[in-house]
């Protein structure tokens, strides 16, 4: 098959082709391996580039975009359109953000294409959810797109009220090649990290949606019983309207960019690895990469009772604890560090690669595609 990926340059904070990083990539470079040729068109609303790439040998067309200019809206339109025409896809993908939804399904529709629309996350909590109208619209495109993938069970329940038939869940992966079980001293080396230390880590986007406070403040507390208690947060501090968090705390370490390799090392270098999701709009719907990233190294894991993460990791006792629950979270942590014993993750998401993922998605779009009826599109 040929395929073009509609989607952001930049998600989570990152860009997803100088930074190698992301669901795109990953899912799309794996899926390119089942013999098919995949190209992106990459939207870059930032630097407002127009290029052209590669990227594991699959095509990258960076194209600029500028959402409050009317004619630059329909100049991307129509050239988005013109590249559909000529490419010869036989599917067209759109994910990342609500609004290559709306382009990329009016676009193959006009083109007589089926448009696939992946629901990165639940795009209600997106900026461009304020733009008047895409509530309706996007709506619109999950009722009439010719596939819907979302990225946890728990969005597709919530998408249900609005279409049921030809919705399949892609969830987040993890390559095992990278992220697996190391040893806890050399990778504490490598960070700079005591090796007598008791180390809680993080990785991931810096902000209070997520329950980075709530952590903070569980690492505060916990500080009085273990002395040589430390916080490794890795990520990028995202802004958010009168929501700063206070990072100013005695043995809170923060480094706001690693590469792959360097989240592996965090996760290795860790006792406890926490995902401190608060139960929200996005929260309840999301799966993070983190997920499956601590799983694969079988690193002890406490996490909040939300979404497909609460699912993931119900088999595990005293590795969940309440969303918003600051006493929980501690008490689940000193009950992590207090028996030291690694549980094997690992095991239960072998089907969580990229390539097993890819895998299945792969047979699910040939099988709708040889009915050859998206005619309702």
């Amino acid at each position: 098959m040929k395929i073009l990926v509609l989607t952001s340059r930049y998600t989570a904070l990152r860009d997803i082709i100088e930074e190698d990083f992301g669901r795109q990539t990953r899912l799309f470079e794996a899926l390119s391996k089942y013999d098919n040729e995949i190209h992106f068109y990459c939207v870059d609303y930032r630097k407002k580039e127009n290029k052209d790439t590669k990227l594991h040998d699959m095509k990258i067309m960076i194209r600029p975009f500028s959402p409050f200019n009317p004619l630059q809206l329909l100049l991307f339109y129509r050239q988005l359109k013109k590249t559909i025409k000529e490419g010869g896809y036989d599917l067209i993908i759109g994910t990342s953000d609500p609004l290559w939804g709306v382009f990329g399904y009016y676009a193959s529709k006009s083109c007589k294409i089926p448009f696939l629309y992946d629901l990165h996350d639940n795009y209600e909590v997106y900026q461009s959810y304020s733009i008047p109208f895409m509530k309706y619209l996007d709506r619109h495109i999950i009722k009439k797109s010719y596939l819907v993938t979302t990225v946890s069970h728990t969005l597709k329940e919530y998408i249900a009220k609005w279409r049921k038939e030809n919705v399949f869940v892609v969830q987040n992966g993890v390559d095992f090649n990278l992220f697996k079980p190391e040893n806890k001293i050399k990778a504490r080396e490598i960070l700079k990290l005591p090796k007598d230390a008791n180390v809680i880590a993080y990785a991931g986007s810096i902000q209070k949606l997520q329950g980075i406070d709530i952590l903070i403040e569980a690492f505060i507390k916990l500080k009085n019983q273990y002395p040589k208690l430390l916080l490794f947060l890795a990520g990028r501090i995202k802004s958010e309207k009168g929501k700063s968090i206070n990072m100013d705390v005695e043995g809170l370490i923060h480094v706001d960019h690693l590469d792959q390799q360097g989240v592996v090392n965090v996760i290795n270098a860790a006792d406890i690895a926490v995902i401190p999701n608060r139960m929200n709009a996005f929260t309840k719907y999301c799966f993070p990469y983190k997920c499956v990233e601590y799983m694969a190294c079988n690193t002890p894991i406490v996490a909040t009772n939300v979404g497909d993460v609460a699912d993931m990791l119900k088999a595990f006792p005293n590795t969940l604890c309440n969303p918003d629950d600051v006493e929980d979270m501690t008490k689940k942590i000193s009950f992590q560090l207090n028996n030291p014993k690694k549980s094997d993750y690992r095991s239960k998401i072998k089907e969580n690669t990229w390539m097993s993922i890819a895998r299945d998605l792969d047979k699910k779009i040939r099988m709708y595609l040889s009915k050859k009826n998206f005619s309702s599109q």
